[in-house]
């Protein structure tokens, strides 16, 4: 059995890898010229730890992450508002809160699939299921064929326009951008190493979390924070926080924005035949929960399993999206809801709602129900 993967994000990378493991010969197709890479760092979460565990990870990506012990919310003030520690999820939840750098991942995830089973440069320009089989058409001219298709290509998906036509993006109501950022630990000596820390000045926030190798990844979003000079004028402010060291220690070229985006009516369903969604490309979600890529990470190894011990394609992916939408679906809707706790949509009012509280609540929560 082949399958074939339009993305070599983690999202592409790690189903490759679920896939390998169920049994299938594997080739991942993507447009860029070499492994792609956004950002600096990530929060996975413990639902992520415990998929890559799944995925014969654990001891790969253990070696390049930073097990969170704590989190840490601050007022812009100075006032520590809220402080948990999480020291005990692995043996709770079977897997840590962890910080990684991207590229970092990104390379354990290649290196566990193979390189020799991603192409690069190859564009997704139509698609052709034909009962028996599914035909990726390249715009070299190429095809490409298997006995299953993973559209694990991101927000912009070529493979869900295939399915479903154009959706409409949906802007962030909270704010426009998340601005991002590396920096040196030692030149930020009053961030804690161990944590993620989210520092709050009316609806702004900005947030580290440890990346490794003495690094540490910063982002940041509020509302009318649209420019660099909004950006300064904003954190710049808040000197009774670490944050205008921290910015400072990065670099003015290390501050980088990103639009915000999700799909304004997400997809009633990700699969048609032999072809499914997987990662972005199914539920791009906000990021103020921050699970993104742990929930492509849980999106693979339920892959993976749905199609193991010889299953029927077309039942392993129908499997597959009834075990993963409704719960994905949930985190998307917590995710659009904000950081503040005064409203079930997060107008209104300054409370913070702490994201390890919400991410318990949230997640943790939804898949014992779903279960």
């Amino acid at each position: 059995m082949r399958a074939l993967i339009c993305g070599a994000g983690v999202g592409g990378l790690s189903a490759g890898i679920a896939l390998q493991r169920a049994g299938f010969d594997v080739e991942v197709l993507e447009r860029a010229p070499d492994l792609r890479v956004s950002g600096f760092g990530l929060n996975l979460w413990p639902n992520a730890g415990r998929a890559l565990n799944a995925l014969g990870l654990e001891s790969a990506y253990a070696a390049i992450s930073v097990p969170l012990k704590r989190y840490w919310t601050i007022a812009s003030t100075g006032e520590v508002l809220y402080r948990r520690d999480v020291a005990d999820w692995p043996e709770r939840y079977g897997a840590p809160a962890t910080g990684v750098y991207r590229r970092e991942l990104s390379n354990i995830l290649a290196a566990a699939l193979g390189t020799e089973h991603i192409r690069f440069g190859q564009e997704l320009v139509d698609i052709r299921d034909e009962g028996d089989r599914v035909v990726c058409v390249l715009a070299s001219g190429e095809e490409a064929v298997g006995d299953v298709l993973i559209g694990a290509d991101g927000i912009y998906s070529q493979t869900r326009e295939w399915l479903f036509g154009a959706l409409p993006h949906r802007e962030n109501p909270h704010h426009a951008y998340r601005w991002r950022g590396h920096f040196r630990l030692a030149d930020s000596p009053d961030v804690d190493p161990e944590a993620e820390t989210e520092v709050f000045g009316g609806r702004a926030f900005f947030g580290t979390i440890p990346t490794g190798d003495g690094g540490a990844y910063w982002f940041a979003s509020g509302p009318g924070i649209n420019s660099v000079d909004d950006f300064m004028a904003t954190y710049g402010s808040w000197e009774h926080s670490h944050v205008p060291r921290t910015i400072a220690a990065s670099g003015g070229d290390e501050i980088l924005p990103t639009r915000l985006l999700d799909l304004a009516e997400p997809p009633e369903t990700w699969t048609r035949g032999r072809v499914t969604l997987l990662g972005d490309a199914a539920h791009p979600m906000m990021p103020d929960l921050a699970q993104g890529a742990s929930q492509t990470f849980v999106d693979s190894a339920a892959l993976g399993e749905c199609l193991a011990g010889g299953t029927a394609v077309v039942d392993g992916l129908r499997e597959y999206e009834e075990r993963r939408r409704p719960v994905a679906y949930s985190v998307v809707d917590i995710s659009r809801r904000g950081m503040f706790a005064a409203a079930s949509d997060g107008s209104g009012g300054e409370e913070v709602s702490p994201i390890s509280l919400r991410y318990e609540r949230g997640v943790e929560g939804v898949a014992d129900a779903k279960a």
